[in-house]
């Protein structure tokens, strides 16, 4: 009979689906019928929650509802994970949940009458929110509180002058999914691009040209160095990172931290990082370094200004002693701050400004950049620099764009600025003949990064595509690439993902070095190092073997050029041998992942993260899957596979069957008949 219902309701949310309010007629038909399910539980919710808070009583619904969502999603997932990587019915329950509690909130602060409408509200506001995170089964109550408490002040700033809506703010958070159905204006703007640049009739098709001089730059990314870590402690816990307590029980067990690191979900011991630094300094002289951001971990509920400072200290100063007359140039993570992702604009009260990170990051940077780069530095934690004659380094803070960044919901506006004095540094740079690397933390195709701004972003790539000559980027801990396309199709620039120097996400430290043409500083080649942390752990007590893992150019092609590398991706559509090549390198050979090993859709999702760097622009990407997946079929045999999801977030917006779409939301949909 329960299932018959059910039939009979999606049914009817089919039909009625293109005249739903507030969801845009271009969603797929079951993305649609998941926002409204999803708007339906969130409301019902949050007023259930309004009741509980004025009358202090728990009604059966109540207690039904709050214990059927505390059993419908992982609990560690939708803390480890970005939100586009997560399975559908944590995608649901995050959308529930954001919708519900930014309910709340909204009424409760902004209204007069509210809860947490009085300036003495932060007490109620976190007893509030500790009981969402108890009921709901969010976390542990250390991590909860954590988060809470470093978060609380800023939240509630925001909240209080901002007058950005739920359904709005929870469309830019799970922007690449079934939840998103906001449409405020305020957060679609255009950058003004200079417009007196050459016509774009075909792709930038020059190789670099190698020269006598050439250059090497090494680069380290996602350090993300835990000054807890403990060989031998326990790596597998409930919290969203591990390594660190219960040494008692867990040495000598399988569920015991590696010395040198571990595959889950723990960052780097420190002696990790310096094993790096020592066989890249003896392995490979290098003329610049650059350092992509994230040398904070990954303890996101027990950050702190002085803890984050020192470790920002430690590191950059470990860097110098290792590199002490080779310039180094860091651009900011998002592990950065505290509390964790949030970079506010300029103007805001004290207790509640990043103004502190980017005083602290410019002392410890000054070693390395020249004096005019202070305004910029301590403005939003980016700045330009000319190493040598006819070639500029522009290092941003991408941060504008992460959508885990809250300060965005503060206004659509306030992030333009950045914007513009990048196109206004790359039209300068143009007209003296310059050629730019730009640094960058977060690629503009990332799930995460806000698809307004890295539009904006991949229009200065085009228009300025002559000046451009190499994009540098961290953050997925991925060794990748990613190819920039002109609203044409042409391939107008190419970004290199440095990998990560962490375990952490299952894989092995590594490192980059980059030969770079003296005379127009394009990418020549690439070459990563890595060791294997199974057999490292196994010799705790010597130094891991480190290892060149490949040769860009041997590997896949000489011809780096934009061009070159948009062929490379029809050859990995038409080759899939060449495609699993390209993943094994991707996910630095790591054991877990190679024991998983990457199906057709994983296979698919590896190739489209390269195609796309604005993330719901996916043309290209949808072309060369279709391309893969006949290959595939052709195949006499199929390579066998496992279910790697780390990499499903590749394939963006979750798309599903009616008959998936039932098995996953029957818990959410039952509650419509307990009212």
């Amino acid at each position: 009979m329960k299932g018959i219902v059910l039939l009979l309701l999606c049914s009817a949310l089919v039909a009625s689906a293109v005249n739903l309010p507030g969801v845009p007629v271009d969603f797929e038909v079951d993305d649609k019928v998941l926002s409204a399910i999803a708007d339906d539980v969130a409301d019902r919710l949050a007023k259930e929650y309004l009741n509980y808070m004025k009358t202090g009583v728990e009604t059966p619904a109540f207690k039904k509802l709050t214990a059927q969502l505390a059993n419908s999603h992982s609990q560690k997932d939708i803390f480890t994970r970005n939100l586009p990587e997560l399975e559908t019915r944590d995608s649901f329950f995050v959308c529930v949940a954001c919708r519900s509690v930014m309910r709340v909130f909204a009424k409760t602060i902004r209204e007069e009458d509210g809860e947490l409408h009085g300036e003495d509200s932060a007490e109620f506001m976190k007893k509030f929110a500790m009981d969402v995170c108890k009921r709901l089964n969010l976390q542990t109550e250390e991590v909860c509180e954590g988060l809470i408490d470093s978060n609380l002040p800023s939240v509630e700033y925001i909240m209080r002058n901002s007058e950005i809506d739920s359904q709005s703010f929870c469309s830019l958070f799970m922007e690449f999914s079934f939840c998103n159905t906001g449409s405020n204006q305020d957060y679609n703007w255009t950058l003004t691009v200079d417009s007196t640049g050459e016509a774009i009739t075909g792709p930038k098709a020059d190789p670099p040209q190698a020269t006598d001089s050439d250059i090497k730059i090494c680069h380290f990314s996602d350090i993300h160095h835990d000054p807890l870590y403990e060989p031998g402690s326990l790596a597998s816990c409930a919290e969203p990172m591990c390594c660190q307590r219960n040494q008692e029980t867990a040495q000598g067990t399988s569920e015991a931290a590696g010395f040198w690191g571990d595959y889950r979900d723990c960052d780097l011991p420190w002696h990790s990082f310096e094993s790096a630094l020592d066989h890249a300094v003896a392995t490979e002289k290098c003329d610049y370094v650059y350092q992509t951001g994230d040398i904070v971990d990954h303890m996101v509920w027990a950050t702190s200004v002085e803890k984050n400072t020192e470790v920002l200290t430690k590191v950059s100063s470990r860097l110098n002693e290792a590199y002490p007359d080779v310039p180094i140039y860091p651009c900011i993570g998002n592990h950065e701050p505290h509390p964790l992702n949030l970079f506010s604009p300029e103007g805001v009260p004290e207790e509640v400004s990043t103004k502190w990170l980017y005083e602290h990051l410019y002392n410890d940077w000054s070693k390395w950049l020249p004096v005019e780069t202070k305004e910029t530095i301590l403005k939003g934690g980016y700045y330009t620099v000319s190493p040598r004659q006819g070639f500029r380094i522009i290092a941003l803070n991408s941060n504008d764009c992460y959508t885990d960044n809250f300060w965005l919901y503060h206004s659509g506006t306030d992030k333009i600025p950045q914007l513009q004095w990048f196109h206004d540094t790359l039209l300068a740079a143009e007209k003296a003949s310059e050629y730019v690397h730009i640094l960058t933390h977060i690629p503009s195709g990332d799930g995460t990064c806000w698809s307004v701004w890295a539009r904006e972003f991949n229009k200065c790539i085009t228009r300025f595509r002559g000046t451009i000559s190499g994009i540098f980027t961290g953050h997925s801990h991925k060794d990748e690439l990613f190819v920039y396309y002109s609203e044409e199709g042409h391939a107008t620039a190419v970004a290199w993902n440095g990998g990560a120097v962490t375990t952490y996400s299952d894989k092995n430290p590594d490192y980059r070095v980059y030969d770079i043409s003296a005379k127009d500083f394009g990418v020549l080649d690439h070459r990563t190092y890595i060791f294997n942390l199974t057999e490292a752990n196994l010799t705790p007590d010597k130094q891991p073997v480190w290892f060149l893992e490949y040769e860009f150019a041997k590997e896949f092609t000489q011809d780096t050029s934009p061009a070159g590398i948009d062929k490379l991706l029809d050859e990995f559509a038409d080759n899939p041998q060449l495609i699993r090549k390209y993943w094994r390198f991707r996910v630095t050979s790591a054991d877990p992942q190679i024991n998983r090993g990457c199906d057709r859709d994983c296979l698919a999702g590896s190739l489209c993260r390269a195609s796309v760097t604005i993330n719901n622009q996916r043309g290209r990407c949808e072309e060369l899957r279709e391309r893969l997946f006949l290959a595939l079929d052709n195949e006499e045999t199929t390579t066998p596979g496992g279910d790697d999801d780390d990499d499903n977030d590749d394939d963006g917006a979750s798309t599903l069957g009616l008959l998936s779409l039932g098995s996953l939301l029957a818990v959410a949909l039952s509650v419509r008949f307990t009212f």
